[in-house]
């Protein structure tokens, strides 16, 4: 296994295990229940769920004449441990329980930090969703933005059935 990949399966590993922490984080437009007694007890990454959220985000897109992004497996690998992050906090916050943000994440994870931006939301469908930050003003700018080439996505479960989202769009400077 190469050092990278190890890197990023530790990262992926200390999020999942700090899914039990709780913490506040800023209100989010996306919150859409109270988010009390929520845990990590469902926090594996769900592959038909991350594909549903990165079509969803590439159809928005489409739809807008934008370029599709290519999904990336260190992008999914960050965003799927965000969401189990953010499940923890109960509350959807671009800011990790530790205090890091989408940069920190993704220079920890070995990925290029050129135009990385996160999303995050908690309930509905991935299309829902999707349409939800296309209406967005500041979302909006970053679903739909032309920096970005790769995309990721992360889903985690509640135990009250909500579905926790993160997506992660990200250039790999290339």
């Amino acid at each position: 296994m190469s050092l990278r990949l190890a890197t990023i399966a530790m990262i992926a590993v200390a999020a999942f295990a700090g899914c039990n922490r709780s913490g506040s984080a800023e209100d989010d437009m996306f919150a859409d229940a109270e988010a009390d007694g929520v845990s990590a007890g469902m926090c594996g990454g769900d592959a038909s769920l991350q594909q549903a959220m990165i079509d969803a985000a590439n159809q928005e897109r489409g739809s807008q004449q934008k370029s599709i992004l290519e999904a990336d497996e260190k992008l999914n690998l960050i965003a799927q441990a965000h969401a189990c992050d953010i499940v923890g906090q109960g509350q959807p916050s671009v800011t990790g329980s530790d205090g890091t943000n989408i940069v920190d994440r993704a220079r920890s994870a070995g990925f290029p930090t050129c135009g990385v931006a996160q999303l995050v939301a908690v309930g509905g469908s991935a299309e829902a969703v999707a349409r939800r930050w296309a209406v967005s003003m500041p979302h909006r700018a970053e679903l739909l933005g032309q920096v970005s080439d790769k995309i990721g996505a992360g889903a985690a479960r509640g135990p009250d059935g909500r579905i926790w989202w993160s997506l992660v769009l990200g250039d790999d400077c290339r």
